[in-house]
């Protein structure tokens, strides 16, 4: 019979190669690995995001559009109310972006403001008062948005009220509508209906003017200008790439450089 005969240090030997662990070298082999796995995969994640991000924006427009093209069916084809601050508030607006209740000057005598779930555009899409609708998840910035407390604009989206057209709007006194239809937009596939302005007046990936306060959104009515430059009328942001997300007077959604609020043929729906 043979028999194998190990020594107490072979064992020990043994015992300790099986337990070694990794050296300082092999550690940082493994760590510097996983840092470059980790900053090729952060940008791809990163953009991911933003496209996600930007497809609930589009959405929200689409669904926006919609709720025009009803309100308009509904309305003898006219468009609705711009819901500007300057114009005070009408039962016509598109949107009530002011808490329910309050008296504002330049709105028709014993009129007072109605809450969001009200507008005429929430009522036909039945979307309710916790609605997201009118936020892009990439607005996030409230600060410099303009008005008083607790006047200010918090949604991303707003009305083209460039004049004349395409909004709904009213004379000096504020009783006598300014109608507009929408079969007598121009081209409907290439006029903007609803803008998606900036909110951030520093952020450059936001505000494509930024430290002028033209570029931050102010209420329901984008007015732009193709008269002069970049600046001398409200503006689209630039937060999706350097593009914004709009809806056309045919109720088609697309992003769009912000540069096209100069443009005549964008804008106006006369032209």
């Amino acid at each position: 019979m043979n028999r194998c005969f190990f020594s107490a240090d072979s064992n020990l030997d043994n015992l300790a190669a099986s337990k070694r662990g990794f050296t300082l070298i092999e550690l940082l082999v493994v760590i510097a690995i996983i840092a470059i796995l980790a900053a090729m995969l952060l940008p791809a994640l990163s953009a991911a995001k933003n496209r996600a991000q930007q497809t609930v924006c589009l959405n929200n427009q689409k669904q926006l559009a919609l709720g025009m093209m009803l309100y308009v069916g509904d309305s003898s084809d006219y468009l609705p109310g711009a819901a500007s601050d300057g114009q005070g508030f009408h039962l016509e607006d598109w949107i009530y972006w002011r808490p329910a209740g309050y008296s504002i000057a330049g709105s028709p005598p014993g009129v007072t403001t109605l809450a969001l779930e009200k507008s005429p555009i929430v009522s036909l899409l039945r979307t309710g008062s916790s609605t997201n609708l009118f936020r892009c998840p990439m607005d996030i910035v409230d600060t410099y948005r303009q008005g008083v407390t607790p006047y200010k604009y918090y949604a991303s989206y707003s009305f083209n009220g460039i004049k004349p057209g395409m909004s709904l709007e009213w004379d000096g006194s504020g009783q006598n509508p300014v109608n507009f239809r929408l079969t007598a937009v121009r081209s409907p596939s290439s006029k903007i209906m609803l803008a998606e302005e900036a909110s951030d007046l520093n952020n450059p990936k936001d505000n494509p003017i930024p430290g002028n306060v033209k570029g931050v959104i102010v209420d329901g009515r984008w007015a732009p200008s193709f008269t002069g430059a970049l600046g001398t009328g409200d503006v689209l942001t630039k937060r999706h790439s350097g593009r914004a997300d709009v809806a056309f007077a045919d109720g088609h959604v697309e992003a769009v450089l912000c540069g096209v609020c100069t443009n005549q043929s964008y804008i106006d729906p006369t032209f």
